[in-house]
């Protein structure tokens, strides 16, 4: 039988003199540390290449930067390639483009930066940026992009704009350096677009909303065209609470069957059944035994969830039931403020 084992890279909040990037081995509930890194401050989000041999991290700061390493497996360590300014401050995601590019949104800059990628891993100096100040300024608001991914099977990406209540839609033209803004789809007031998950079969994707928590679903044609047509907005916490809560993460299963959110405030993740059309059915709400679940990750098995508990400083393990149902396995790992998990495929 196939032993269930994962390694796990953390990302966390804290200053370069403390180690805030983790590189964890995750086997039948136990964890082994392999190995961490210091000299970043904030790596709220981390990202891999194709082939899973670099590990891209913001720095989520006021002069935000974007750090390379190459990953060393014999030797359990991760070697800093090179660092690239983000041209903007508080850099919050970064989407990695076939070993060619890095985009990362800059969530208090209010741009988005395109960066080559070297065939060595190293980051080269940003070559496109679209910059949301004209739209803000016409909107009277204060533009916040949280996230940026690629519209699956095209040449296009989907910005999650939080503070100007958006989502906005580009292509990407290498030759010219240029994001071309090609849609705009303003979500319900006081929704606050953070995080977007994409049906892995279906034309269909998903948007948590960070201040009212909900998740907004919308369909799309297949060049990532005519995002207009929402077709259901669902809330991710109880009708019956009434303290405050701030959605963060949102994440769909491989076989498109379930999916789930995670809410800072009711301290729990959301879950939801899939249907055939991609609506979302509500399941049930299980406490992460933690407070304040800012990320999450999905086993690419289906069979694990992983959940960083940013206030509790640590990760907590759930088994996912073949019904949906999360059920908590093995110890918690203690991790000073931890913001960002992703699992490498080994």
């Amino acid at each position: 039988m196939k032993t269930d084992q994962y390694k796990i890279f953390i990302g966390s909040y804290g200053s370069t003199d403390q180690e805030t990037i983790h590189w964890l081995n995750w086997k039948e509930g136990h964890w082994e540390k392999l190995a961490a890194v210091s000299g970043v401050e904030n790596p709220s989000f981390l990202s891999f290449n194709h082939s899973q041999s670099h590990l891209f991290s913001v720095s989520e700061v006021e002069k935000g930067e974007l750090i390379s390493y190459k990953l060393d497996h014999d030797e359990r360590r991760m070697k800093e390639m090179n660092r690239q300014s983000t041209n903007g401050w508080a850099p919050c995601y970064v989407e990695n483009l076939k070993d060619q590019y890095l985009f990362t949104a800059n969530y208090g800059g209010g741009n988005i930066i395109v960066h080559p990628v070297a065939q060595d891993g190293k980051i080269m100096p940003f070559c496109a940026e679209f910059d949301f100040s004209d739209i803000a300024n016409e909107k009277g608001l204060t533009s916040h992009p949280h996230t940026i991914r690629q519209i699956p099977s095209t040449d296009r990406y989907m910005v999650a704009d939080l503070g100007l209540n958006c989502l906005f839609i580009y292509e990407f033209n290498p030759i010219e350096g240029k994001l071309d803004l090609i849609e705009e789809i303003e979500a319900p007031e006081g929704s606050g677009p953070r995080h977007i998950a994409f049906h892995p079969s279906l034309n269909i994707v998903y948007v948590v909303n960070e201040l009212n928590s909900s998740i907004l679903t919308y369909s799309y044609q297949d060049k990532g065209e005519n995002f207009k047509k929402l077709l259901q907005n669902i809330a991710t916490i109880p009708s019956d609470w009434e303290g405050a809560n701030y959605c963060a993460d949102i994440h769909i299963t491989p076989s498109g069957s379930f999916l789930f959110v995670s809410n800072r405030g009711h301290h729990s993740i959301a879950s939801y059944f899939v249907s055939n059309n991609g609506l979302l059915e509500v399941y049930a709400y299980t406490n992460c035994k933690g407070e304040w679940p800012r990320n999450f990750a999905i086993s690419p098995d289906e069979k694990y969830i992983f959940v960083a508990n940013e206030h509790t400083h640590n990760i907590v393990t759930f088994q996912l039931e073949g019904n949906g149902d999360l059920l908590e396995i093995g110890n918690p790992y203690s991790i000073h403020r931890p913001v960002c998990i992703k699992i490498q495929e080994i």
